[in-house]
């Protein structure tokens, strides 16, 4: 199964905040997902639809979407959704009930407003998904093969509807990912990562370090079970050859 994610908002293009999303990506990796892209977007209209358009050319499974779904004007990932679907926009009067529980349970009640209403809508075929601890409902949307899911932008609320929405769909598919470090340059490593990839079929990453004098060079092989743990046994024994002063940490 294969992922991609788009984060979007003004504030991930300042340079002030990480908009990697570790976590959610180690968790598809861990289920033998590959990750086919990760795009940050400021919130437009037009260029959400545009980083939509891109990662639907890649042909993922899954879709991760985060921001751009609360209350004010420049929240505008759900219009985005609705362009990519030609669909309007409708509140779900479900998920503006579940709107209302919540700000009861953050705020002790609030009258329900044109403006938070907005935190309810949906394209027109699309899915409301609740939020556990939130208020601005998330949306499933089914494109061409492609599951959409649109997530808040905190990780305090997009974590748990990930968990609950995202991770139940995701198949491992018998792939494993096995990584090593070793303790020699790129350069050095580069003929053996080359002969792994063509003895057997896996995928091989290699992932350098500035200091891998100290803490080594990451090597990550992917493939499924028995062929992946062949690929790194030959790779570590190649390694071996280079030196008693060589070693897969």
């Amino acid at each position: 199964m294969t992922a991609a994610f788009v984060h979007v908002g003004d504030e991930l293009l300042t340079g002030r905040i990480d908009p990697y999303p570790g976590e959610m990506i180690e968790r598809m990796r861990q289920r033998g997902s590959d990750i086919a892209a990760v795009t940050v977007v400021r919130d437009d209209v037009e260029a959400i639809v545009s980083a939509f358009r891109l990662v639907v050319s890649l042909s993922p499974d899954i879709v991760v979407v985060t921001g751009g779904l609360g209350p004010t004007l420049d929240d505008v990932t759900r219009e985005a959704l609705a362009e990519l679907m030609g669909a309007e926009l409708a509140i779900s009067e479900e998920a503006a009930g579940w709107m209302d529980e919540a700000l009861t349970r953050m705020h002790g009640g609030a009258e329900r407003s044109e403006i938070r209403s907005r935190m309810a809508r949906v394209p027109i075929g699309g899915e409301a998904l609740r939020n556990i601890t939130g208020a601005a409902c998330g949306v499933r949307a089914d494109i061409d093969g492609t599951a959409f899911f649109l997530l808040p932008g905190f990780p305090h609320e997009s974590m748990p509807m990930f968990e609950r929405y995202v991770l139940p769909i995701v198949e491992s598919n018998g792939m494993e990912e096995l990584e090593t470090r070793v303790l020699k340059g790129e350069g050095v490593l580069e003929p053996i990562l080359r002969e792994v990839a063509s003895r057997f079929d896996v995928r091989v990453a290699s992932l350098p370090a500035a200091d891998w004098q100290e803490r080594g060079n990451g090597v990550v092989i992917k493939g499924r079970g028995e062929e992946a743990r062949k690929a790194m046994a030959f790779f570590e024994d190649e390694v071996f050859k280079l030196g008693p002063d060589v070693s897969c940490l």
